[in-house]
């Protein structure tokens, strides 16, 4: 497949002199969104080469369509073809170039400068001329990439309305780029819910479908700050079932979730949760390699405060090997040392605190140090303890 995507981009990009049977020109432009759109999904499935592929794409793209005559954008197809090659990361050129023709575009104005708006990070006008839209009535291939745009114009303001609108882009768009999107943001907005089951619902689907993912990685990280920050795992209770979502995936993705959460969870002060999920991530690392030393590190940096022996701790903390570890576990094992050795200290034993009395009595140290405050508290205590003393005896 994208082997067949490759060889499109490249008789595209080689314009009129390209093979014969396959001129560039004969390809309208809501064919070549589709392509951009295959090649999306393959992204969305992990393959690194489409992501250049897409680069490519774009680009060629952008020159075929701004050299075609206007009358292709009175074709429908053609039209919303723009307006999603527009949200999906095409130049801005084309749709202020396509605005600007008479007649207009056989769009809906309001979605073609809405989309305009939106990349152009006009958010106010964005928001006016999208959000009216009912993105299920819109052709799927456009309807999908739509929702998810009006999801990121109300997510601050609405969790509810921009989870629903996910919910739609997903269903619109099953398998492509949109849907791991879309699911990827729904699963923290759910999380900001408290809504455990969906959680666990949504980041299963996300882990099953999309976790060889261009994007699996910037999950990972922030599904272990969410859990971490918002306490999702705390509990006796909760981590069991957060366990149980992070080992439906394959065992190099658990062990970099693993990772991610116990690094997160140290960060965030939830020594438990942290401890827990770097016993998982040891256990699934290679002895020696730099997996093992950040479990290693995590674990040690969370048990410094659970009344394990300091002096162990300190001795594991040292054992580490600075090399293998990146620079924010460089920073981390730092800071865990001085924590350490801040705990391990004994403190000096204090010199007994000498009554006023008798440091008043030292004419120079008195003068210096006794306030006349002092003496009258100190002259009332001593009258109160003989009070006391006289009612204490028979």
């Amino acid at each position: 497949m994208i082997a067949r995507l490759l060889l499109l981009v490249s008789l595209l990009a080689a314009g009129p002199l390209a093979a014969a049977d396959a001129p560039s020109d004969a390809i309208p432009p809501f064919e070549m969104v589709r392509t951009l759109q295959t090649l999306q999904a393959q992204i969305a499935g992990g393959n690194a080469a489409a992501v250049a592929a897409q680069r490519e794409l774009l680009v060629v793209m952008e020159g075929k369509f701004l050299a075609a005559d206007p009358a292709v954008w009175q074709d429908a197809r053609n039209a919303r073809g723009a307006v999603t090659y527009t949200l999906s990361g095409g130049s801005p050129r084309l749709m202020r170039s396509l605005l600007a023709l008479t007649p207009p575009i056989a769009v809906d104005a309001d979605l073609a400068a809405g989309a305009l708006a939106y990349i152009d990070n006009r958010e106010d006008e964005a928001r006016k001329r999208l959000l009216p839209l009912d993105a299920r009535s819109l052709p799927m291939s456009l309807g999908g990439q739509v929702a998810l745009v009006q999801a990121g114009l109300v997510a601050r303001e609405d969790i509810g309305r921009a989870i629903r609108l996910l919910d739609d882009a997903r269903l619109l768009m099953p398998g492509t780029l949109v849907e791991e999107a879309a699911l990827r943001r729904e699963v923290f907005l759910v999380a900001q819910t408290g809504n455990l089951d969906r959680f666990e619902f949504l980041s299963r689907q996300y882990l099953r479908r999309f976790g060889t993912s261009i994007y699996a990685e910037d999950f990972r990280q922030r599904f272990a700050t969410a859990i971490a920050r918002l306490g999702i795992a705390d509990g006796d209770d909760r981590f069991p079932r957060l366990e149980a979502i992070l080992k439906s995936s394959d065992p190099e993705n658990q062990r970099a979730l693993f990772l991610q959460l116990a690094q997160a969870a140290v960060v965030h002060g939830k020594l438990g949760t942290a401890r827990a999920a770097a016993a998982d991530a040891a256990a699934l690392a290679p002895l020696g390699g730099g997996d093992a030393m950040r479990a290693g590190l995590y674990d040690a940096a969370a048990s410094i405060a659970v009344g394990n022996d300091i002096g162990e701790v300190q001795k594991r903390l040292a054992g580490l090997n600075r090399r293998q570890l990146g620079r924010r576990d460089t920073d981390l094992l730092d800071a865990a040392i001085a924590v350490a050795a801040a705990v391990g200290e004994v403190p000096a034993t204090p010199a007994p605190i000498e009554p006023v009395a008798v440091v008043a009595a030292d004419t120079k140290r008195g003068d210096a140090w006794v306030t006349g405050t002092m003496r009258t508290a100190e002259a009332d205590l001593s009258t109160a303890d003989a009070l006391l003393e006289k009612a204490n005896s028979p």
